[in-house]
């Protein structure tokens, strides 16, 4: 094996092998980006929907406590 064969490999191989890892790690990071992004989302939508469940249930005591007033 020449020289240039060898150069021709590292050019023909090299810098597609080298942009698929440029590409890999950016798309991970955007992932990661958006993963995390929508783990806040989670997290505060989990949230909201235990202080409307608690609200909820403080709606149906004040109603079943003035039902019970009424009788």
């Amino acid at each position: 094996m020449q020289v240039t064969d060898i150069v021709s490999m590292v050019a023909n191989v090299g810098f597609p092998v080298t942009l698929c890892f440029i590409l890999i790690k950016y798309v991970l990071q955007n992932v990661d980006e958006k993963l995390s992004k929508m783990e806040d989302s989670l997290q505060n939508l989990a949230q909201e929907i235990q202080r409307l469940d608690e609200s909820n249930t403080e709606i149906k005591s004040t109603n079943h406590a003035k039902q019970h007033q009424a009788k």
